[in-house]
């Protein structure tokens, strides 16, 4: 075999990147099924809020169909309390760490089966925070941290809140990692969803996919297979239809299959 040859067949480097999208992470779940069932193995994931959520857990390892259940499982009482003593949010999330190193388990990024980075936003400087190093459950609790409304959370001397607030669809992040083909679910809205709020925090975070859809978003251009599960409808405050928005993952993959068993050279004769 020529050199040409080996690295016609040299077989690219996949990172995925999961965006931000609060309870609407459970679609990305959806997505990683197909995937897996594909044979698509990514070599870099990264995440961002409910992205970093998913995306963590299944580099630590655990088992999607265990993942569908731990969110069909999860509510927010088991997350989060509310917060007496700190004046700079509504709730402590500390029960969310717990609950990472519960369920996910109480590791180092350093030990993740498939590596992996979460995006956090230092609320102080505005600087866009990459967490790839050390303890995976405070950077995961941190990357989710939606200002005003959850605990920030204080890292190698940054006081870091919800990534999505900077860099909520990390596609650049998993091209830094190393990936040569790069696979991005996109929960964030592009526009408003047309669907009333049923209580303040559905308002609230209705204002924070809005701006984050002007803002904090790449473009679908910038991946070589987009996918965008459709889960708008749903509140992203409530985990009551966290099985309907699994479906809708599944569904968004099942459409680019195709492309993606032709882009990847799946199931072809070396």
């Amino acid at each position: 075999m020529s050199i040409f040859d080996f690295f016609r067949k040299k077989k690219p480097k996949i990172g995925v990147a999961l965006s931000g999208g609060s309870t609407r992470g459970a679609a990305h779940i959806g997505v990683l099924m197909v995937l897996e069932r594909e044979g698509i193995h990514p070599d870099f994931v990264a995440g961002t809020s409910a992205g970093a959520l998913v995306g963590s857990a299944y580099c630590a390892g655990v088992p999607l169909e265990t993942l569908s259940q731990i969110f069909l499982n999860m509510s927010w009482p088991t997350l989060l309390k509310p917060n007496l003593l700190h004046s700079l949010a509504l709730f402590d999330t500390s029960p969310m760490e717990e609950y990472i190193r519960k369920n996910i388990g109480d590791c180092n990024f350093e030990d993740l089966q498939i590596p992996f980075a979460a995006i956090g936003c230092d609320i102080v400087t505005g600087e866009r925070v990459v967490l790839d190093k050390g303890p995976m459950a405070p950077a995961v609790r941190a990357s989710a941290a939606i200002p005003g409304i959850f605990s920030p959370v204080e890292i190698d001397g940054h006081l870091l809140v919800d990534g999505g607030t900077v860099d909520n669809f990390p596609v650049q992040q998993v091209r830094d990692m190393g990936a040569d083909y790069i696979i991005g679910v996109n929960l964030s809205r592009s526009k408003a969803s047309g669907r009333r709020p049923t209580n303040p925090m559905d308002v609230f975070m209705d204002m924070i996919n809005i701006m984050q859809a002007r803002s904090a978003v790449a473009d679908a251009s910038e991946c070589n297979c987009y996918i965008r599960p459709e889960v708008e409808i749903f509140s992203s405050w409530s985990f009551s239809e966290a099985d309907k928005m699994q479906e809708a993952g599944k569904q968004a993959a099942e459409r680019v299959v195709e492309q993606l068993r032709r882009d990847l050279k799946l199931n072809q004769p070396e």
